[in-house]
């Protein structure tokens, strides 16, 4: 990769991390805002999301080259965008390709729900985001894991309206029904 496509990269990704932790934040100082101010906070970060997919769009579609290196970082953001993914820290390593991270959270995510810290709930839709981020980054899933995300898949398709997740969002071509498809060729 040249030094031009490098820094181009680490210009983007350094992009993201600033869009991922303003994301993280909102979360962390929610209780401080009003419901307006905290809508308003967000709308203005996916807004800003959105722009930033758009771009990578351009970019990968101009330059195969840097297009491996991209798609994995578009792929997140077009997650964060769709509500696809919710949680800041599992978006980031998505983008930054770091399935071993994903899995020590995932690891987490179990124990911490095991000992009361998290709702199950909460803890399923985690659980659902680092396994389906860890299946796009090419790790092998055990058929425990692929049928955990065909059932928490099937609950949220039944229950949109009352989590505000829409399964049929659609961003530049991203289909929120692929990203979770799953399927016995896919690992």
């Amino acid at each position: 990769m040249s030094d031009e496509n490098q820094m181009l990269r680490e210009n983007l990704e350094a992009q993201l991390e600033r869009l991922v932790q303003q994301l993280s934040d909102l979360e962390e100082c929610r209780s401080d805002m009003t419901d307006d101010e905290y809508n308003e906070s967000k709308e203005d970060t996916v807004e800003q999301l959105k722009e930033f997919n758009d771009r990578l769009s351009k970019i990968t579609a101009g330059c195969m080259t840097i297009h491996d290196n991209l798609s994995i970082m578009r792929l997140a953001t077009s997650a964060a965008i769709t509500k696809a993914f919710q949680t800041p820290s599992i978006i980031k390593m998505f983008a930054k390709n770091e399935p071993n991270a994903l899995k020590d959270k995932r690891n987490q995510i179990e124990r911490n729900m095991k000992l009361g810290k998290l709702s199950l709930e909460v803890g399923n839709r985690q659980k659902l985001e680092v396994l389906t981020a860890l299946r796009h980054l090419g790790c092998e899933l055990t058929d425990s894991d692929k049928m955990f995300i065909r059932e928490e898949t099937s609950k949220l398709q039944s229950s949109m309206p009352s989590n505000g997740f829409n399964i049929s969002d659609s961003l530049n071509g991203f289909d929120f029904n692929m990203f979770l498809k799953l399927d016995d060729t896919t690992t």
